[in-house]
């Protein structure tokens, strides 16, 4: 689905690497690619945990044989998004509850810290704080917008992310947060609902604000509410049954 707000988004998001300096990576492999395709259908919910990967569907929608797909869907395994089973392929990987709780807690203090390094930043760039000031813009834009999806939000948000690192100058921690926002990516289209990007997105211009303005136990605050209203949104949505989300072990698609 495209939206209106598309031209802007692709702005914002080059705009935003150009001024945290984000190196352009080299040319994927042709597995790199598709698994970097995939990784983003698992994340914008168009292959939801536990679903199996047809590769016979994603080979023809690259127009390739199924060895750069088998590569592609072993490279997600490593990265721990799928899970491989041998002859019967790959499935969308479920967490565990102690897992999810592992995952979103360290998250959650991860973020804390670069929210507070960045409201803390002895010499912050204007140019980036203006940024972070425009993507919560954005994000409240998209939140409001009927036509904008998870994806179009996911991508902005993810910029916005990318500029707060950029201010902290904390970039390890930037790599440690991604790392486990990798691990938590099937989870994010299930329960991000209009409703909740509405929410969402009125907590990040919270926050970005909160940077702006120095405020750095609140920046703190907010960073590390921000992480865990997703788990406790995950663990209402469970509870109520209402969501495809598994809270147990991995699992056969359909079981």
């Amino acid at each position: 689905m495209t939206t209106e707000l598309e031209p802007d988004i692709r702005a914002f998001v080059a705009r935003a690497e150009t001024i945290a300096g984000v190196a352009q990576p080299p040319p994927p492999t042709l597995p790199g690619h598709i698994a970097a395709w995939i990784a983003d259908r698992i994340q914008f919910g168009d292959f939801k945990p536990g679903e199996s990967i047809r590769e016979l569907a994603v080979a023809d929608h690259f127009d390739v044989s199924r060895g750069p797909v088998r590569e592609a869907l072993r490279l997600l395994d490593r990265d721990g998004l799928v899970a491989l089973r041998g002859r019967k392929g790959a499935i969308v990987r479920k967490l565990t509850d102690e897992e999810l709780e592992g995952l979103f807690h360290i998250r959650a203090e991860l973020f804390a810290a670069q929210a507070g390094l960045a409201a803390s930043a002895s010499e912050p760039s204007a140019a980036a704080l203006g940024a972070i000031a425009d993507g919560a813009a954005l994000l409240m834009r998209l939140a409001a917008t009927e036509d904008a999806t998870v994806g179009h939000y996911i991508t902005v948000r993810r910029a916005v992310s990318v500029l707060i690192t950029s201010i902290s100058g904390a970039n390890y921690l930037g790599r440690m947060s991604g790392a486990f926002e990798r691990e938590v990516a099937v989870l994010w289209a299930s329960i991000l609902s209009p409703e909740r990007r509405r929410r969402s997105a009125a907590r990040w211009n919270a926050l970005c604000k909160a940077i702006e303005n120095r405020r750095v136990g609140e920046a703190e605050r907010l960073a590390r509410d921000l992480v865990l209203d997703s788990l406790a949104e995950i663990r209402r949505r469970a509870e109520a049954g209402d969501s495809p989300l598994p809270l147990d072990a991995l699992a056969e698609a359909g079981e």
